[in-house]
């Protein structure tokens, strides 16, 4: 049943341009990156002796938590399309249920989304090569957008809102500079943010370290997000 309805999803999907139009973004955006970036390092490192090159890993990380968000907000806005046309109630009260609706419309794009993010940063990346580190960060990475779409289905009431607040959910990103750029212990005030374990991940794995702790935590915690808020969709929508 679930399959069905990420088959419906598809052609609703296929009939809205604006929705259409973020699938191919990913690409578009690893493109620019690819390009943008090293064009930027040469002309700052021959007029001001600066290079933004150690920063590349830091450009495909960012590669890597947007690219599943995108696919997360196709989702989403699918979902809150559903709910203004009164179809999503009608899928949830059918033999589909709640966790199947879930799963059509959540579960199957996100495993769509790990495997475009993988393909994006090994085609487009400018740092990023270790294979396990990129699994990690793209798993990671997927869940992070599961947590962006519950968001935007919990607390929009219809499409126009979940326009509005989708700008809100650049929040979830926030982790991934500060483990860059915000010493300990106070970049671990961001640790709530599954991001920044993805940044966490492929620091340690720069210097060496294990993905054990990294993903481990950043599963655990984005694990606990998507619980607590499909328990607030499912009360919603009953």
């Amino acid at each position: 049943m679930s399959w069905k309805l990420f088959r419906i999803g598809m052609r609703q999907i296929l009939r809205d341009g604006m929705l259409l139009m973020l699938i191919p973004a990913p690409f578009l955006m690893g493109a620019a990156l690819r390009v943008i970036l090293p064009l930027a390092d040469g002309l700052l490192s021959r007029e001001l002796h600066f290079s933004i090159a150690p920063w590349y890993p830091l450009s495909d990380a960012l590669v890597m938590v947007l690219t599943p968000l995108m696919v997360a907000m196709v989702s989403a806005f699918l979902i809150l399309d559903e709910r203004d046309e009164g179809t999503g109630t009608y899928y949830l009260v059918t033999p589909a249920g709640g966790g199947a609706y879930l799963l059509a419309r959540l579960g199957y794009p996100m495993l769509w989304a790990f495997l475009v993010t993988l393909v994006v940063v090994r085609l487009l990346g400018l740092a990023l090569t270790d294979p396990a580190m990129l699994l990690v960060a793209a798993f990671l990475g997927a869940l992070q957008a599961v947590i962006g779409s519950m968001l935007l289905v919990v607390f929009a009431g219809n499409k126009v809102e979940g326009l509005a607040l989708s700008k809100l959910t650049n929040f979830l990103m926030l982790g991934l500079p500060a483990a860059w750029f915000i010493a300990s212990p106070y970049r671990y005030l961001f640790a709530v943010l599954p991001s920044f374990w993805i940044g966490e991940a492929i620091l340690g794995r720069e210097a060496g370290g294990g993905l054990l702790l990294p993903v481990l935590a950043g599963a655990a915690l984005s694990l606990l997000w998507i619980v607590l808020l499909t328990r607030q969709f499912l009360r919603r929508v009953r």
